[in-house]
């Protein structure tokens, strides 16, 4: 596994350029903690600004609930990510 500290800024750019559809995640953010498959990852722009989202089917939910996570509403609060590319070494991300 391979480890990494990065900026609230560039945690959020990771994002953006690693997370594809079907890669696993569990990420930490204010006091948040969701884990499971990403469903859709979307690029949208809302109310004239650009926007990030990731829809997140929760693991072990019995209910089978899904959570979106708006990215660039919660950067700020993002402390930590694993990030399970279905193709690839998994990544732990500390916010710093």
């Amino acid at each position: 596994m391979k480890t990494l500290e990065l900026t609230t800024k560039q945690a959020v750019e990771y994002l953006k350029e690693n997370v594809k559809m079907h890669d696993n995640i569990e990420i930490s953010y204010n006091r948040i903690f969701a884990e499971g498959e990403v469903l859709n990852v979307d690029f949208s722009e809302y109310f004239g600004k650009p926007g990030f989202k990731l829809l997140v089917s929760l693991d072990e939910s019995e209910l089978g609930a899904i959570v979106e996570i708006d990215v660039y509403e919660v950067e700020d609060d993002i402390i930590e990510f694993i990030h399970y590319p279905k193709d690839g070494e998994e990544v732990d991300v500390t916010v710093v």
